[in-house]
């Protein structure tokens, strides 16, 4: 009984382990793809200038 206690609790630990390593990795993804409002609206109003400046047939 003593085996499966220490197993189950290794288990839970490594499980554990696994899923805040998960939450760190997604949170730094859309950590980097996210800007401050500033870089946002600055590539917003370079898109805008990008669609004016192409002529139009």
């Amino acid at each position: 009984m003593k085996i499966a206690s220490q197993l189950y609790r290794y288990c839970r630990r490594i499980l554990w382990a696994l899923i805040v390593a998960f939450m760190v990795g997604v949170h730094n993804f859309y950590k980097q793809e996210m800007d401050s409002a500033d870089t946002i609206v600055s590539s917003i109003q370079m898109d805008e200038e990008e669609e004016d400046s192409t002529p139009k047939d």
